[in-house]
């Protein structure tokens, strides 16, 4: 499902481009879309790719089952209300779609063990792909800012974490610290690049809805207008944790909230 959500997404986006020949998405671009037939197509195009593994534009959607045409009808409105959404930012301009970034992190590798001569320093490659770049006016400052945006389908409704070191407890990770940890890392990335503002962004397409809502995460009651100003505290703390991994002397051990395994993509490894 949220697969098919992401896909839809960004190619409704790079449809609308393709038409206007630019990438600074106003207004009228969504008088384009009025109707539900493009979008319809663009939904059954993702359901081809993701769920059948149809490629081939010629080759028509195979027949859907209840649940499936239920989830088809879903992720259309889920697009409309993105596309109401964003519709209350325009002028925005879209600097990229599943965009892959990364960068080399150094990290001291078993800097505290036992044997100091097997102390090293390595260097990493550390990244991922943003859901979608954008440029837009902050509505309350008026000031330029880049969003690193992540889509969510989920019905979850995120809380603000106290600061950067709540991202890093383990405590917290019940509150979804791991979409702060990507939002940030990915943030922190591309604020390497420009000398722009960039803000870390969830947008929960489920909570989308209303006038004022912005995507922008929180730390306490305030937004994070610009990574730059967490970004020190952030980079020491992940390099840290990176390190631990790597530390020969802390043994990998199998987390005692037996609720985390429902999900975990290593459960069949773990044997539990």
């Amino acid at each position: 499902f949220g697969n098919i959500f992401h896909l839809s997404a960004q190619k409704v986006y790079e449809y609308l481009m393709q038409l206007t020949g630019d990438h600074i998405i106003g207004i009228s671009h969504y008088d384009l879309l009025k109707n539900n037939i493009e979008i319809e197509r663009i939904v059954d195009t993702a359901f081809k790719r993701e769920l059948f593994q149809i490629k081939a534009p010629s080759r028509r959607l195979p027949p859907l089952d209840g649940l499936q045409l239920i989830n088809r009808e879903v992720i259309i409105r889920y697009i409309r209300q993105l596309l109401e959404t964003d519709k209350r930012l325009t002028p925005f301009t879209i600097l990229g779609l599943e965009k892959e970034i990364s960068m080399p992190l150094a990290i001291r590798v078993n800097d505290h063990t036992a044997d100091a001569q097997d102390t090293h320093e390595t260097t990493l490659k550390i990244g991922g792909y943003i859901d979608r770049l954008d440029s837009v006016v902050d509505p309350e400052t008026g000031e330029e800012r880049i969003r690193v945006i992540d889509y969510k389908t989920g019905a979850y409704h995120i809380k603000p974490l106290a600061d950067v070191d709540a991202i890093f407890d383990p405590e917290n990770i019940k509150e979804h610290s791991d979409y702060f940890l990507q939002a940030f890392l990915y943030s922190h990335i591309i604020r390497r690049e420009t000398d722009t503002a960039v803000s870390p962004a969830l947008l929960f397409i489920q909570h989308a809805g209303t006038d004022d809502y912005d995507p922008t995460l929180k730390l306490g009651k305030e937004r994070v207008r610009d990574i730059a100003t967490e970004a020190p505290r952030f980079m020491k703390l992940l390099n840290e944790t990176i390190s631990d991994i790597f530390n020969a002397d802390i043994t990998f051990m199998p987390t005692n909230d037996m609720k985390r395994c429902h999900t975990c993509p290593y459960a069949t490894l773990c044997g539990r």
